[in-house]
């Protein structure tokens, strides 16, 4: 089997020396050693970074992605199908419920912007009375205790 040192395995697979590295203190991609310390690699080690560099593309953690690389050295092809489908679902499921929060968040700084939009142009400097500090369309003012009713509120973001 032929083996390359870290630079020739870096130049095939477009992966940093660095990130090889880290790779290999992660657990990820193991290195045998020369008599003078230098990582040698085998041809395996391609496919390696294919499969981390796909399932990194997908979202999954280091941690997961080493879990799926026991799987995929030991295991037959419908394992790793089986084990990334977990996986993947995981993540569809909470890209979704980020999606909504993003799009909740969207929505606040869009009543944000039409807000701001509605105010008067004031010559003086923001102050207490300053609407855009007060009353924001999300959100009703909260009954203040300040005896002019003015009290500080910041525009909710979500």
């Amino acid at each position: 089997m032929s083996t390359m040192r870290i630079s020739q395995l870096a130049m095939r697979s477009g992966v940093p020396a660095t990130t090889l590295r880290f790779y290999e203190s992660a657990g990820l991609l193991p290195a045998e050693r020369t008599p003078a310390g230098y990582r040698l690699y085998g041809e395996d080690a391609v496919d390696r970074l294919a499969f981390i560099s796909a399932a990194k593309h997908l979202g999954l953690p280091l941690e997961e992605i080493a879990e799926l690389l026991g799987v995929w050295q030991t295991g037959a092809c419908q394992e790793v199908k089986a084990d990334l489908r977990e996986r993947v679902v995981a993540r569809i499921e909470e890209a979704e419920r980020r999606a909504v929060e993003l799009a909740a968040f969207t929505a606040s700084l869009h009543r944000a912007v039409e807000h701001l939009d509605e105010l008067p142009d004031r010559e003086d400097r923001c102050d207490p009375q300053c609407a855009f500090l007060g009353r924001t369309p999300a959100a009703p003012p909260a009954p203040s205790a300040h005896p002019e009713g003015a009290g500080r509120r910041s525009v909710p973001l979500a």
